[in-house]
């Protein structure tokens, strides 16, 4: 089990800002510097602040200036990201664990990892999704019961599995989260060899990357490592989403 006790911040883009003199709907003029945008919102510095604003509480002149601003600056949107992981070993009875005969030396062990994206700017973050790979070093091959050769000295041969998983968020507040968790098994194989019970072999967790996406582009990503050689190979897969995420109520 390995914990990320302090959530990672990452900012994602910070504009270089705007200077320009507003004028509210009420006809009050106010400097203030233009920093990004956020869906119907803006952000702007006033004395030292920075405030999240309404596009409609501005003059119908600059709401249009700010909205030519905003698609001519397309990038200028400020996300600020923290995330928080734990990977838990789940307990079962390996008695109870699928398997009789010949095929009870296969065994399973469940782990469920717990993962919290949280939004640390001033503004919403809206219309995202988030996606994730959690990868486990598969050693226990159960195609055609493949696994049974290490009974008799076969090699063993480590492969990639890749869990994903994705799912839309419409909306975290600001200082809001936005919790999931997937629980998935891996397996080991025991050797019975004159009585004597050995864990042939075992499959293990290397980690788990998460995305968070816009219009099918990538905001941020985080990496959170159980085994860091291997974390460091191993590439986003693009591998096909599974049913199995859990989402918990945002906050």
């Amino acid at each position: 089990m390995r914990s990320l006790l302090i959530p990672v911040i990452v900012v994602v883009f910070l504009s270089s800002g705007y200077s320009r003199e507003f004028t509210d709907s009420k006809g009050r003029k106010i400097e203030a510097e233009l920093l990004a945008h956020a869906g119907e919102n803006i952000i702007i510095s006033r004395g030292g602040k920075e405030f999240v604003v309404p596009i409609t509480m501005f003059s119908v002149l600059d709401q249009g200036f700010i909205r030519e601003w905003t698609a001519a600056n397309p990038g200028a949107v400020r996300y600020k990201f923290a995330y928080y992981t734990d990977l838990e070993k789940e307990k079962i009875s390996q008695g109870k664990a699928p398997g009789s005969m010949v095929d009870d030396r296969l065994k399973v062990i469940p782990y469920t990892y717990e993962a919290i994206v949280y939004n640390k700017e001033v503004a919403p973050i809206e219309d995202i999704e988030i996606v994730y790979e959690i990868y486990v070093a598969d050693f226990v091959d159960t195609k055609n019961n493949a696994f049974t050769r290490m009974a008799v000295g076969g090699a063993k041969t480590e492969k990639l599995q890749a869990i994903a998983g994705k799912f839309p968020v419409a909306k975290i507040p600001p200082g809001g989260r936005q919790e999931f968790s997937r629980t998935f098994n891996t397996e080991f194989y025991i050797d019975r060899d004159g009585g004597k019970t050995d864990a042939a072999a075992t499959d293990k967790v290397i980690g788990i990357r998460i995305r968070v996406m816009k219009d099918g582009k990538v905001l941020d990503e985080h990496v959170e490592d159980e085994d860091s050689s291997r974390m460091a190979k191993t590439s986003w897969q693009g591998a096909a989403p599974s049913a199995g995420t859990k989402i918990e109520d945002q906050r």
